[in-house]
């Protein structure tokens, strides 16, 4: 039987609420999990597909990505304070606004409490924790050095949350502009183009081909069937596009076609790139091997595309292969990146190489997005002044051309 994800809600012997959710063949094996770690169990749900498409669509039940950044960092520095690791999450309970991951943080009490080690204990909560996170908190117990691996993955998710931030400021401009500008553009066709169109008739004026075409334009966006043909179609678009990124193959073609965009997907391939050399250069200076560290980062890419490049990584370094090879053969990181990391296995220094990979590239991603505005705003300035410019073409050459037929 395979396994399916449960949703649980517990007390614990102090009467506290423990929510969390638990990968298991069936709900006698999460009963049975709850019951060893001195829980009493109130409710056990098994989480439906839709759910679960909603949740991976929407992130529900996740918690937010500052709220993990706030936790890591205070947590590292409790930790390196000497605090005990109990007192250490509790703090951090304390201090958290965020009610999911207070919630699994109090399964992680619980499960700390009677004997699970803290890697576990993230393992049990995949929405809150990802594979990255518990990966490290593992390799932090086994070597001795949690305060320093919990240091590192602070830094990390600041960098990464920095790096994002950048990215998303970047593109919201365009796209601003871009729905701005169609909102105008449907006024103009819907609104006042229609306005002409009774002159016109009146006066039997002889059109062009594109006032005509306008015209037509504006009178069918005044009937309502219209307006609901075209919310149900982009209803429809939008659910195809969700569904479609569900499944394996629609999710890469989906990523192919991002990363092909101009401009836009130059950039996006530079910053997944600095996010995947930084997340390994952290999991190999935490005293994680390259395969495993490789397998750990496929699920956390952040891109279909770049996973399924790093699952033929995975396969070929289990097979003996160098890491370069398998880099280049994707085509999908930049010679400069593979260039490095070839340096880094030729003098044993791949985690330094690694992170020169991550640094020059967030570099560039930064210098990408100072481009991105200087070219993206007179192409969209130009492109709307181009389509505005034809509405008053059509429109008003006939106009002036009736004008002064009238005055003759």
């Amino acid at each position: 039987m395979t396994d399916g994800l449960y949703r649980y809600r517990a007390r614990s012997a102090a009467g506290e609420l423990v929510c969390g959710s638990m990968e298991a063949p069936s709900v006698d094996a999460v009963l049975a999990n709850l019951r060893t770690r001195a829980l009493f169990v109130t409710a056990v749900d098994r989480e439906t597909a839709l759910a679960r498409t909603l949740g991976g669509s929407l992130s529900l039940g996740r918690p937010a990505r500052r709220a993990l950044l706030a936790f890591f960092r205070s947590f590292s520095t409790l930790v390196r304070a000497g605090v005990p690791l109990r007192r250490a999450l509790e703090v951090a309970i304390e201090r958290t606004s965020d009610p999911v991951l207070r919630e699994s943080l109090r399964g992680v009490v619980a499960d700390v409490e009677h004997g699970s080690s803290l890697g576990d204990a993230l393992e049990r909560r995949p929405r809150a924790f990802a594979p990255l996170y518990v990966a490290m908190v593992r390799a932090g117990e086994a070597g001795g050095i949690l305060d320093d691996v919990l240091e590192r993955l602070a830094s990390f998710l600041e960098r990464d949350a920095d790096l994002r931030k950048k990215v998303r400021a970047a593109l919201a401009y365009p796209a601003v502009v871009t729905t701005a500008a169609l909102g105008l553009v449907l006024f103009l066709i819907a609104r006042i183009v229609p306005m002409f169109a009774q002159m016109f008739d009146a006066f039997h004026a002889e059109l062009p081909t594109t006032t005509r075409a306008l015209l037509a334009i504006g009178s069918a966006l005044q009937e309502p069937a219209v307006w609901i043909a075209g919310g149900v179609s982009l209803a429809a678009l939008i659910g195809a596009t969700v569904l479609a990124a569900r499944t394996a193959r629609g999710a890469l073609l989906l990523d192919a076609a991002r990363l092909r965009l101009p401009v836009v997907g130059t950039m996006l391939q530079k910053s997944i790139t600095a996010r995947v050399a930084r997340m390994l250069a952290t999991l190999l200076r935490s005293g994680i091997d390259l395969v495993t560290a490789i397998a750990v980062v496929v699920p956390v890419a952040g891109s279909p595309s770049y996973a399924a490049a790093l699952g033929r990584v995975d396969v070929a370094l289990r097979a003996g292969e160098p890491l370069t090879a398998p880099l280049e053969a994707s085509r999908l990181f930049d010679p400069l990146a593979v260039a490095l990391v070839r340096v880094g296995e030729e003098t044993g220094l791949v985690d330094e190489m690694l992170l020169k990979v991550a640094s020059y590239f967030e570099t560039d991603v930064e210098a990408s997005i100072a481009t991105l505005g200087a070219v993206l705003e007179p192409a969209l300035i130009g492109a709307l002044g181009t389509v505005v410019g034809f509405i008053v073409f059509s429109v008003f050459i006939p106009l002036y051309a009736l004008i002064g037929s009238v005055s003759k």
